[in-house]
């Protein structure tokens, strides 16, 4: 019988943690905490910054070794480890995964040692594309409102080992990486969408949808939640029980309102903006619904519900009345970026687009951009040059500018504006390069805008490139 990962650290005699993010830092609090004989070790791409050296040093008791950049491999290859819990930000196609395989070396997740560590609980895992981190939280909010002790945990930046589980259930947001090697069935398993990403990560976009969708296959008691809307996702889900959402036959998005089998749902004081959130809400709606929570088949009170920053977060800049400025940083992928300028019909909008490339397809974007009031558009490196070249099979009324950096595209989107206009940042494109990630970029292009708020309008200033 396979050992779990948990019974494997009862019995190790050194364990190594691969990469020192926010999960990895839970592992190493929490194997230090119950397994006190256990040795550790610390594994990294990169040497670690001396603040996480303070931090382990504080934490720990006993001596950590650190082993980072060309000892890697071999590390990896040398079977000197009993067990390796591994952070999502390591791929699990990485070669020397399959090297310390090869060695007889267990690779588990601090995702898999927390249901291990909470077998009992009454467990609810959201992942899709887009939406998931939103969906999340609006289901947390509302199993809180009707009174049930649940937990929120995850991908939304709480690294869930570590926590016990509410005595009504968890809540988890979990992404491709967290699922592709996820060992243990959840109760329900919500998908919000599916588009291309992460191909790099996953080593082709196939994979990455099979990895996503794992978790509706993990357990045949899993009760499996998903968009009708999404024709991807149905085409997928053929053949599997599913709860749908964006359904006749359920909580459906049309025309601007949340409905219930037909009727309307109430739900006016409801604070995002864009059917793409209504339709995370719809997701959220049928999990409560599906545990008890039936209420909302009528009404819906979110005027407590927050945002998290990047997702259309506005802010005015300027004297009065201002710029509308919105940080859509979040905005990865050619689809996010159409649900923001959906969320805006009537603005005529500067649109801030590009960054990583990762081989995305621009054409849906492009083909929906000449029936939005887009009038300007700027490209940003590095694939800027791509999308730009793209653009040219498609038809455009909005002007077309390429700036050579961040900051250069931020000056010159607000050279263009004017008066009652919308600056948008939904770039279609991670950040990686110029920007750690997404909110790195989004607290930037939010800083640039105050910095440079004197060029509003400004179109006699000397401007980007052409």
């Amino acid at each position: 019988m396979t050992k779990s990962a948990l019974q494997m650290l009862r019995g190790a005699g050194k364990v190594a943690i691969w990469g020192f993010g926010v999960e990895g830092k839970a592992v190493f609090e929490y194997v230090s905490k119950h397994f006190p004989n256990v040795r550790l070790a610390v594994l990294s791409d990169h040497s670690l910054p001396q603040t996480d050296v303070d931090w382990i040093a504080k934490t720990s008791g006993s001596p950590v070794s650190s082993i980072h950049g060309g000892a890697l491999p071999t590390a990896m290859q040398s079977g000197d480890f009993d067990l390796i819990v591994k952070s999502p930000g390591v791929s699990l196609y990485r070669p020397e995964v399959s090297a310390a395989r090869r060695r007889g070396i267990a690779i588990t997740s601090a995702t898999n040692l927390w249901f291990e560590q909470n077998s009992g609980a009454k467990t609810v895992v959201v992942t899709g594309t887009k939406g998931k981190s939103t969906t999340a939280r609006l289901l947390h909010h509302l199993l809180v409102q009707a009174g049930m002790d649940t937990l929120l945990l995850g991908n939304v930046g709480i690294a869930a080992l570590g926590h016990d589980a509410g005595r009504a259930c968890a809540v988890l947001e979990l992404s491709s990486y967290q699922i592709a090697d996820l060992a243990h069935a959840p109760d329900l398993a919500v998908v919000t969408n599916l588009f291309p990403e992460h191909a790099p990560w996953h080593g082709g976009v196939e994979t990455y949808f099979r990895d996503k969708l794992r978790v509706l296959s993990l357990g045949d008691a899993t009760r499996r939640v998903c968009n009708f809307s999404d024709a991807r996702l149905r085409a997928a889900c053929a053949g599997m029980s599913i709860d749908w959402f964006n359904s006749p036959a359920g909580y459906e998005v049309k025309d601007g309102a949340l409905l219930y089998q037909g009727d309307p749902v109430a739900c006016a004081s409801f604070p995002l903006r864009g059917e793409h959130n209504l339709e995370n809400l719809a997701a959220a709606c049928t999990v409560a619904d599906i545990l008890g929570v039936h209420g909302s088949r009528r009404r819906v009170d979110l005027a407590s519900f927050r945002q998290l920053r990047h997702r259309l977060e506005e802010f005015i800049v300027g004297r009065p009345p201002g710029l509308l400025c919105v940080n859509d940083s979040i905005s990865t992928v050619p689809q996010a970026t159409i649900a923001a300028l959906k969320a805006y019909p009537d603005r005529p909008t500067i649109l801030l687009l590009g960054g990583t490339d990762r081989g995305q397809d621009y054409a849906e974007l492009l083909e929906f951009l000449p029936r939005t009031r887009v009038k300007a558009v700027v490209l940003l490196p590095p694939n800027g040059a791509r999308i730009e070249t793209q653009m040219q099979g498609h038809s455009t009324s909005a002007q077309i500018f390429r700036a050579d950096r961040f900051e250069q595209g931020v000056k010159e989107a607000l050279r263009r504006v004017a008066p009652g206009d919308l600056l948008l940042l939904s770039p279609a494109a991670p950040s990686f390069g110029e920007f750690r990630n997404f909110e790195e970029r989004g607290d930037a292009f939010k800083a640039l805008c105050e910095a440079h708020a004197a060029l509003i309008g400004d179109t006699a200033s000397e401007g980007g490139t052409a």
